[in-house]
């Protein structure tokens, strides 16, 4: 693992090669990502925080095999390429076809920009073959909070997918305005959460008491998860195993046929802005 930071005035972001990370991310002295104390953490089966998450993100059916975030083998587990320049970090790497019994090559590029309070991420990726890909940075946001139960959300859905008894999409339902599924008063206010939510508008809002994220992103919609599952790793503002941030990870429509075209580009761009509330 090679670690590399940037920095300005506003944030010091600490980007890592496995699995083309955010490490860290350090915004008016406070953490505003879940960030795992000893870094030997990161590289656990099933650590997926603020990783690349592929070749294709959630859950498939493979060989009859229920197939997690690319598997064992998938793109958090792989060691990029990287290489800085000034506020920028980009890291590549080339998916063999051989692994986790995917099909085709696909080149891979992951970009960091630091402007100011932003944290820019973009994608591209490029198939030798057509082939079932997507891309998404399964981010852990915390905000300076020490649990789950200090955050609140808003975002503009009018659908949400739903999944058969092994986790695997199978359709989507319309959200109806008296489940006030568009702003969330609280994260935990509907219970634990792991399901992709389609965006009418392309803003997520997060807060805590103090700060706030803007995430601006072409993607389709976000993936949001509320780390209910305890993995065993110490984390940095909280000694507790789970509840302690919200992933929200940006992609495209679970339910639509991901295939890609031969040998064509898909970029994908995310802004992540950090602001205090006043």
């Amino acid at each position: 693992m090679k670690f590399i930071e940037l920095k300005n005035d506003k944030i010091t972001v600490t980007l890592c090669s496995l699995g083309a990370a955010i490490y860290r991310l350090i915004y008016d002295n406070n953490d505003m990502m879940l960030s795992p104390i000893n870094e030997q953490d990161f590289d656990k089966e099933g650590v997926f925080y603020n990783k690349t998450i592929g070749r294709v993100t959630g859950r498939i059916k493979k060989d009859n095999k229920i197939i997690l975030h690319g598997g064992p083998h998938g793109l958090c587990h792989q060691e990029f390429n990287c290489v800085k320049e000034d506020n920028k970090v980009t890291f590549t790497y080339v998916s063999l076809g051989d692994e986790s019994s995917n099909e085709g090559t696909l080149k891979i590029k992951v970009i960091y920009t630091l402007i100011d309070n932003e944290l820019i991420t973009e994608t591209e990726i490029i198939p030798d073959q057509k082939m079932e890909a997507s891309l998404t940075n399964h981010s852990f946001f915390c905000l300076g909070a020490k649990d789950i139960n200090e955050l609140s959300l808003k975002l503009n859905s009018d659908s949400y997918v739903i999944y058969d008894e092994k986790l695997l999409a199978k359709g989507k339902e319309e959200i109806k305005d008296k489940y006030n599924f568009i702003e969330f008063t609280n994260v935990m206010k509907y219970g634990d959460i792991d399901n992709y939510f389609s965006l009418k508008e392309n803003e997520v809002l997060l807060q805590s008491n103090k700060y706030q994220l803007k995430l601006i992103t072409d993607y389709q919609g976000v993936h949001l998860f509320t780390d209910y599952f305890p993995d065993g790793v110490k984390t940095r503002l909280t000694n507790i195993d789970h509840h302690r941030a919200l992933a929200i990870e940006p992609q495209d429509d679970k339910t639509i046929n991901l295939e890609l075209v031969t040998n064509k580009v898909v970029k994908r761009t995310s802004k992540y802005i950090f602001s205090k509330i006043i």
